[in-house]
């Protein structure tokens, strides 16, 4: 498979691996996970204007077409990526985070004036 696809549960083994709470590190680790997938995005356009500039050609718009079609799901694929990497990150930090602030309730800024 050219793309593999990524799940919730490898994205929140790669951020348990940091042994971190730390969110800056957490970011880091994520965006070191994407740092491949981000690169292939730019890569699935190429089958789709290979395959666009194939079609042009009644001869060439049999394997043109396929190879666009190619390109759109490689695309799709990187996207649902980063999609699911995003949201186990969020869901990630926000589980690491208390429900109300120590002290109350009142964040410490608005008691400092």
């Amino acid at each position: 498979m050219p793309v593999a696809k990524l799940d919730k549960q490898q994205v929140v083994g790669a951020l348990k691996a940091t042994q971190s709470n730390d969110p800056d590190v957490l970011f880091a680790r994520k965006e070191e996970l994407l740092a491949e997938t981000r690169r292939l995005k730019l890569l699935g356009i190429v089958p789709i204007v290979t395959g666009i500039i194939m079609t042009l050609t009644i001869i060439g718009a049999f394997v043109g077409i396929p190879v666009m079609i190619f390109g759109f799901w490689v695309r799709g694929r990187l996207k649902g990526n980063i999609k699911v990497a995003d949201e186990t990150y969020a869901d990630f930090v926000n589980a690491l985070r208390p429900a109300t602030p120590p002290g109350g309730g009142a964040s410490p800024v608005a008691r400092a004036y």
